[in-house]
């Protein structure tokens, strides 16, 4: 049932395929806000670190297949980017608080 493919929108997709895209999508964002939090608080261990797990989602992202549907372009991708960026922004500060 999870790869059993299904009409959504535009796009033939399966619930797998959905969850698996979102969490990169979700991941990318979230580490890319995290970053500037620790930039911004000096961190500059936390900044190394999430700069080398940043590129290596940055070429996950670039090397994968490109969205050709509208679902993809403009709700699986900015849908789950822009909250893993506010996630990781207000995680990256409650967790830098002493």
């Amino acid at each position: 049932m999870i790869n059993k493919k299904f009409k959504f929108l535009d796009a033939d997709t399966s619930v797998s395929e959905l969850v698996k895209e979102s969490a990169v999508n979700f991941m990318y964002g979230f580490i890319a806000n995290t970053i500037t939090v620790f930039i911004i608080l000096k961190y500059d261990v936390a900044v190394l670190i999430n700069f080398l797990i940043y590129y290596m989602f940055v070429s996950i992202v670039i090397n994968r297949d490109k969205y050709e549907t509208r679902v993809g372009k403009y709700m699986i991708f900015p849908a789950a980017a822009a909250l893993g960026a506010f996630v990781g922004y207000k995680l990256a500060f409650f967790l830098s608080l002493k």
